[in-house]
């Protein structure tokens, strides 16, 4: 009871941080920064992703339906970023398709190459096209898959991250998440509206602090940025940890605390343990055969578990137990005496003293 008295507290008031903990300033700086480098290495991705297009589009023999599906089919196997290829022409009709079932794509001039698709799905479809040369409204188009963008945003060290579109819904995530929710937090979805703000030649990547009672997070939005279809998209990455994974002192004393606090738990569990095996669970089975003793059980051999005091009780026990069955068995037998018969039915009672 004391070491219990002594752990709780220790565990969950001592070293008590809130949100008035100090940030240094470098680590909301490196999460901005490698938070900036996911995001280029996402849109590099679809920009390959779309050049890959580009490139199988060179191929396409819109009156060879086969030998187009043969084409796709090898570029499928190529490139495993892809879900499906197919070939629409300009009524968005598809023409030659390999991989998954085709979604809808709309030679629409003014939506970009890099799209997204599939609201009311259970995931995000993603899709890349690339016109196909003296093909008027000829588009061959590719799906990405979204675990193969998942795996682009999975980064040790940098906590949760996610691709976000232009309304802040989301597109891929780094752990598990729903197709087109928002943010967790309304000043996640504030800061990437703020990175995708252009200031000078383009938008800007951005982190900061956010302290919601005791908890301090460390965020950061970097926007899609630089050349290729994909720098248009409006896409945004954005991520955040909370600060006690950092090596900060105030986190390390109650990280110290609590495992101080945990220890004094694990030695009361060790104790009581002790405790129920070496002395309890003996002394209850003295009990049992202590009762069975009493009660003439004179049969039942006591065998001592432990070489402790308990086992020395068990052992007299046993010596009693030896000298009562020593003792029955030494006594003479003493003769039955005749049990006394009933008279008959209309026989006379004798009396006491004779016949």
């Amino acid at each position: 009871m004391l070491l219990l008295l002594w752990c709780l507290p220790v565990g969950l008031l001592l070293n008590r941080t809130d949100d008035s903990v100090s940030v240094p300033a470098t680590m909301v700086n490196d999460q901005r920064d490698r938070t900036d480098l996911v995001s280029d290495r996402v849109r590099r991705a679809l920009n390959e992703a779309q050049a890959d297009l580009v490139s199988t589009s060179r191929l396409v023999d819109v009156a060879d339906r086969t030998a187009t599906e043969n084409v796709l089919k090898d570029a499928l196997l190529k490139h495993t970023r892809y879900a499906a290829l197919y070939v629409v022409d300009e009524g968005g009709e598809v023409v030659a398709r390999a991989g998954g079932d085709p979604h809808d794509w709309s030679d629409d001039k003014k939506l970009p190459l890099v799209r997204v698709s599939g609201e009311g799905g259970k995931k995000p479809v993603l899709q890349a096209g690339a016109p196909v040369p003296e093909e008027k409204g000829v588009t061959l188009v590719g799906e990405v898959r979204i675990e193969f963008l998942n795996s682009l945003l999975k980064r040790p060290g940098l906590g949760e991250v996610r691709v976000v579109d232009a309304k802040g819904r989301t597109l891929a995530a780094s752990d598990g998440f729903l197709a087109f929710e928002d943010l967790p937090r309304e000043a996640l979805t504030d800061l990437a509206r703020a990175g995708s703000v252009r200031v000078g030649a383009g938008p800007v990547e951005n982190g900061l602090l956010l302290r919601d009672g005791g908890n301090v997070t460390v965020a950061a939005a970097a926007p899609f940025s630089g050349g290729g279809v994909a720098a248009d998209v409006g896409w945004t990455v954005v991520s955040w940890q909370n600060a006690d994974r950092f090596q900060i002192t105030a986190y390390e004393r109650e990280d110290r605390s609590v495992l101080a606090g945990l220890l004094g738990l694990a030695a009361i569990v060790v104790c009581l343990g002790w405790v129920h095996l070496v002395v309890a669970r003996p002394l209850r089975a003295l009990a049992t055969s202590a009762e069975k003793l009493a009660d003439g059980d004179l049969k039942s051999v006591l065998y001592p578990t432990y070489h402790d005091e308990v086992g020395a009780v068990v052992r007299s026990l046993e010596l009693i137990r030896q000298q009562l069955q020593a003792r029955r068995q030494n006594q003479p037998r003493r003769p039955a005496e005749p049990r006394p018969t009933e008279p008959r039915p209309g026989e006379p009672r004798l009396g006491a003293g004779g016949r």
